[in-house]
């Protein structure tokens, strides 16, 4: 069976902080889109926000390489935990990441920015990091 999660979107919310046993977590909300046609052939976009969590020297490292707006291509798999809220019992879903690849940021004029290194070239996975303790 296969759990496998792809997405290219746009950086919306950043969060970076340690979980209770000490653990870095880096937080993320990824807009993706989904372009049609409606029935009057009208075109409509179609965003969806998705929760991704690094963990580890991964979330270090999205954190300090992404910010708010970048394109950025993220692997992972989805997880899924129930929970109790006021009394009322429901699902959260997000994505755990285990891939972050860094697209090159670019200016008005679609050119690369002076300076700027080509994070895009290197894709950084878990599996490159020392991973003893697992946060879930």
């Amino acid at each position: 069976m296969i759990n496998r999660v792809t997405l290219l979107g746009r950086i919306g919310k950043k969060d970076y902080k340690l979980t209770v046993s000490g653990l870095p977590l880096c937080q993320l909300s990824v807009a993706t889109e989904d372009r049609y046609i409606d029935s009057m052939g009208m075109q409509k976009k179609v965003t969806t926000w998705h929760n991704v969590n690094f963990f580890n020297k991964l979330a270090e490292v999205a954190d300090k390489y992404t910010m708010v707006g970048d394109l950025t291509y993220i692997e992972g798999k989805i997880s899924n935990k129930k929970i109790e809220e006021n009394g009322v019992n429901r699902m959260l879903h997000s994505i755990i990441g285990d891939k972050i690849q860094f697209l090159p940021r670019v200016n008005k004029d679609n050119a690369n920015k002076e300076g700027e290194s080509h994070l895009g070239e290197n894709p950084v996975t878990e599996s490159e990091w020392d991973n003893q303790e697992v946060p879930f």
